[in-house]
């Protein structure tokens, strides 16, 4: 039951109401917090009149400061003059700091001490330099002098105020009368107990994957309505989040150095209806770790106790995740895209697999060691991974690697056992990437098709006279594919650099190209065919001879499918289609030059002007070769196949 004032005063046992000063003091000090944040979001909009800025009144009410005329004060404040601002309720804002810090101080000021001297003569200093507020009209520069953290002078309010809240949780935790669950606890109810022990069994249960690792120090009390947890997350002193709870409703605020945490930290909320305020960015204490510091705040609406119960259990259970958050995601940087890497760190938390067990074994070495052993040439620290497994397969070993970190170290394993399997898992990946090169070949393979069927398709728009804007629209097309697939073959000749045995990707592709880019120029030679003199017999003869490439491109994607059967498994039927596939390239190939000689004896006796002869014989040509790379390819991963097999 909450301390009765009345009663303990009339035993003379004053001491034991400094609970409930400690509490009030530290509920003053987040309504003056609000009070710095108003006047210096105020000022900043008389400043900057055009630009959006919240009304803050979600800190407000969690501040627990019921005026709501306040919501009004940053948007109608204004410059009157240079130097001086009209801020609306300005006195009542001003007298409100005054107030606050006196409540602040009440605790302090009671025990006996050089630190109780040092707080009384410094507020007696600084309370004088805060202006009335007259008329609504208040000096920016003394806006800037009572919530600055810093000063020429020596001293402000604010630093004041941050040294007098130090000193108040440090005797808080001297307080302390009860600790529930790991959690330093005062001044609660008994319903309170019930929140409490479920905010904390979600500590205990992810706290273990926090490791040897200091922090998630919990201190829980009550002012009034409001029961308040406070968790000091890691080491770093603009780290901590403040939870308190008024029925039903439950004010998240967090406070972090790292933009990127805060939202990751949002993130872990996404299925939960956490309403979160715009964040703010403020000037923190010279001894932090950074000059700034961001703040956010969420609001959480209960249905009923047992949901209100689940949601802090919840909340509890994310902590873990926050501590050497940014180290870890650095780490990961080294080898992933920045986005990547966020996102494997979210689905470490959502799974709770964590991030420290990762950084425990060594982070970036560990896998860069691995890389060493696996790669046919050492990867450079700060090399990508993804261009060599490719995004999808990076961002599967990562989970991975995660995942098997902190399970073996929670069961006790030897780190160089969980070493050795990250090693032997990354070099199962570089196996792999032999099928994921094949599968940008036959990516390469498809596009070479499509190449070939705008040939064709050109050519018959000429033979039946409907072309239009047909034929200069299939040539962009096909100049756009094969774009496409020159990056495909960049792709491949990079990987296999660092592939062991994978030289022959590099060649096939390269090889296999050449058809593509014979068949690409061929594409463009279709739109030169004249106009007017174009022969119908010669287009016949060459939409024959571009069916014959468009096959040909066909059979040789059904002998790239089928040799990845031979590999995975040698059987009579997959080696059959195989080979069946290559033949049927090599014997498209033999037609495609007899083809090639009848359509050359076609343009010298049809053709109506030298124009024509000269198109239609660089057409003929054109589309020859590429059937004759076509072959060339399909003979490369036939000696490939036999030499496996005789291996």
């Amino acid at each position: 039951m909450p301390v009765k004032k009345e009663i303990i005063e009339e035993l003379g046992e004053e001491g034991l109401i400094l609970p409930t000063l400690v509490n009030n003091a530290l509920s003053a000090n987040d309504r003056i917090k609000y009070f710095f944040t108003l006047l210096q979001t105020a000022k900043a909009r008389a400043e900057n009149p055009h630009e959006e800025f919240s009304n803050l009144r979600v800190e407000r009410e969690g501040a627990g400061i019921e005026n709501f005329e306040f919501d009004r004060i940053v948007v109608e404040t204004e410059r009157v003059r240079e130097g001086i601002l009209r801020i609306p309720h300005a006195a009542q804002i001003l007298d409100g700091i005054r107030k606050n810090l006196n409540e602040m101080a009440t605790p302090l000021l009671s025990r006996n001490g050089e630190d109780a001297s040092g707080f009384e003569q410094r507020l007696v200093n600084l309370e004088g330099t805060i202006p009335s507020g007259e008329g609504d009209l208040v000096d920016s520069d003394a806006v800037e002098n009572i919530t600055s953290a810093h000063s020429v002078s020596g001293d402000t309010i604010h630093l004041l105020v941050m040294d007098m809240h130090k000193s108040l949780n440090r005797l808080q935790g001297d307080l302390a009368r009860e600790i529930i669950d790991g959690a330093m606890t005062y001044l609660l109810i008994e319903d309170d107990t019930v929140l409490v022990r479920a905010f904390m069994s979600g500590i205990s249960r992810t706290s273990p994957l926090k490791f040897d690792h200091p922090g998630l120090g919990t201190t829980a009390t009550r002012g009034g309505e409001k029961l308040t947890i406070q968790n000091d997350i890691g080491m770093t002193d603009a780290h901590v989040i403040v939870i308190n709870v008024v029925g039903n409703t439950v004010t998240i605020i967090y406070t972090d150095i790292h933009m990127q945490r805060l939202e990751f930290f949002q993130s872990l909320f996404e299925n939960r209806k956490v309403t979160w305020s715009d964040t703010l960015s403020k000037k923190g204490a010279a001894s932090f770790e950074k000059k700034i510091y961001h703040l956010s705040t969420g609001t959480y609406v209960a249905s009923g106790k047992d949901d209100l119960a689940s949601f802090l259990e919840f909340s509890g259970s994310r902590l873990v995740f926050l501590i050497d958050w940014n180290r870890a995601r650095k780490k990961l940087r080294n080898f992933l895209l920045a986005k990547d890497a966020s996102y494997i760190l979210k689905w470490a938390a959502d799974h709770e697999f964590g991030h420290m067990g990762f950084l425990i074994l060594g982070g970036e070495k560990m896998v860069y060691d691995a890389l060493e052993m696996a790669s046919r040439v050492p990867m450079r620290y700060g090399e990508p991974l993804h261009q060599v497994l490719g995004r999808e397969k990076s961002i599967e070993y990562f989970q991975w690697v995660l995942r098997i970190s902190t399970t073996g170290l929670l069961k006790n394993q030897s780190r160089l056992l969980i070493q050795d399997e990250i090693k032997a898992e990354l070099l199962r990946y570089f196996r792999s990437a032999h099928e994921g090169l094949m599968e940008i070949c036959e990516e390469h393979a498809t596009l070479t098709i499509s190449v070939a069927t705008i040939v064709r398709e050109a050519l018959q728009h000429i033979q039946t006279g409907d072309d239009g804007n047909f034929i200069p629209r299939s040539a962009q097309r096909a100049k756009r594919w094969e774009s496409e697939a020159d990056l495909l073959v960049t792709k491949v000749r990079t990987l296999s650099r660092r592939i062991e045995h994978a030289d022959f990707y590099s060649q096939l592709i390269f090889t296999a190209d050449d058809a593509l880019d014979f068949l690409e120029e061929a594409s463009f030679f279709v739109t030169l065919i004249p106009s007017v003199t174009r022969s119908k017999k010669i287009n016949q003869y060459i939409v024959e001879m571009a069916e014959l490439a468009e096959r040909s491109a066909q059979e040789y994607l059904k002998a790239l499918i089928a040799s990845q059967h031979v590999r995975k498994g040698y059987s009579r039927d997959d080696m059959q289609e195989f080979l069946h596939a290559v033949d049927q390239v090599l014997s498209l190939e033999h037609r495609s030059d007899e083809a090639l000689r009848l359509a050359q004896k076609i343009v010298l006796v049809e053709s109506k002007d030298w124009k024509e002869m000269q198109v239609y014989g660089d057409l003929a040509r054109t589309i020859e070769e590429s059937t004759n790379s076509m072959m060339k390819a399909v003979y490369i991963i036939r000696d490939e196949i036999m030499e496996r097999m005789n291996r």
